[in-house]
């Protein structure tokens, strides 16, 4: 089941993002100046769901440069195995090329994952 975040339809101009994976491979290269996190996450896990609601809630706290993209951990065993993901709720920070910058698990505001950027 692949999960879209409610805001994923939503412009922000003053904010960053926060998408599914899927809008994020269509995307091209919108990406490509901004840091990207990846959010391995389920529906079932609460803490999970406690982390997408608080983004949610706080959307307008994403900055500008800075996208956090929704990757069903259950659906993605393929970009599981490519970052070592082994436990829901963990968030790998790329690079522009798809390479992992850092990984970190347990972050449920937008203020904690953006102090663990690089």
């Amino acid at each position: 089941m692949s999960e879209t975040p409610s805001a994923a339809e939503t412009i922000n101009e003053s904010a960053g993002d926060f998408i599914s994976y899927e809008s994020f491979v269509t995307s091209g290269d919108k990406y490509s100046d901004s840091k990207v996190v990846l959010f391995f996450n389920a529906v079932w896990c609460s803490t999970c769901q406690q982390a997408r609601e608080n983004i949610e809630a706080s959307l307008g706290e994403i900055p500008q440069d800075l996208a956090i993209v929704v990757v069903d951990f259950d659906d993605s065993i393929e970009l599981r195995k490519k970052y070592g993901v082994t436990v829901q709720h963990t968030f790998i920070e790329i690079d522009s090329s798809g390479e992992p910058l850092g990984k970190w698990s347990g972050s449920v505001t937008v203020d904690q994952i953006v102090a663990q950027l690089s």
